[in-house]
């Protein structure tokens, strides 16, 4: 196929998709595809995969709720969970392959950054406190990138003014700011030329 044909078939492809676009015309993505498409928490796939199992989590809508498990002292019914993650910290921990503590920590990030919201009960019989997580759709749907393709912009991996950008400081080495070699370490060297 000459270069000429395989850029009109790129362009007839474009064209379509951007079609299709307009007019609506597409399978809708489920909300764990939509949150593997967000702009935020570029470079922290932690985060991103910590979402996921909270949405792979959620309690769905089905017609019988009898043989739901639902702990006996929790104030919510099986059909007020639906929609919600109630799974242990300790499991989504161990799912994302984190500590319970630095999973906690996560969660609470993103309960402040508006992703999720978190409703805490206490079980009267053991003395415990039980969370569920419900993530915020309309959250994720305005995170969704601009445009997903292999020339996409992507956020900084570093923070501006980081030593990983350029932004030299006086203890940081170079060619031409290097640590002294002490005496001691010259007069081996030295005996070691010998």
């Amino acid at each position: 196929m000459s270069s000429s044909a395989a850029a009109h078939q790129q362009e007839q492809r474009e064209r379509v998709k951007e079609l299709r676009k307009k007019a609506g015309i597409g399978k809708p993505k489920s909300l764990s595809i939509k949150i593997k498409e967000i702009s935020a928490y570029e470079w922290n796939p932690g985060m991103r995969l910590l979402l996921e199992n909270l949405v792979d989590g959620m309690r769905r809508e089905k017609e019988d709720y009898d043989d739901t498990w639902v702990p006996e002292s929790c104030p919510w019914t099986a059909e007020e969970m639906v929609g919600w993650c109630d799974m242990a910290q300790w499991r989504l921990a161990g799912r994302i392959g984190l500590t319970t503590d630095h999973t906690g920590k996560m969660l609470r990030q993103l309960e402040e950054d508006g992703w999720i919201r978190i409703e805490t009960w206490n079980d009267p019989l053991t003395h415990t406190d039980h969370n569920r997580y419900q993530v915020i759709v309309e959250k994720v749907d305005a995170n969704q990138r601009p445009e997903w393709s292999a020339t996409m912009e992507r956020g900084k991996r570093y923070k501006e003014g980081s030593r990983k950008t350029g932004k030299k400081n006086a203890g940081m080495f170079s060619k031409t700011n290097q640590p002294t070699i002490s005496k001691t370490r010259q007069a081996i060297m030295a005996e070691d030329d010998e």
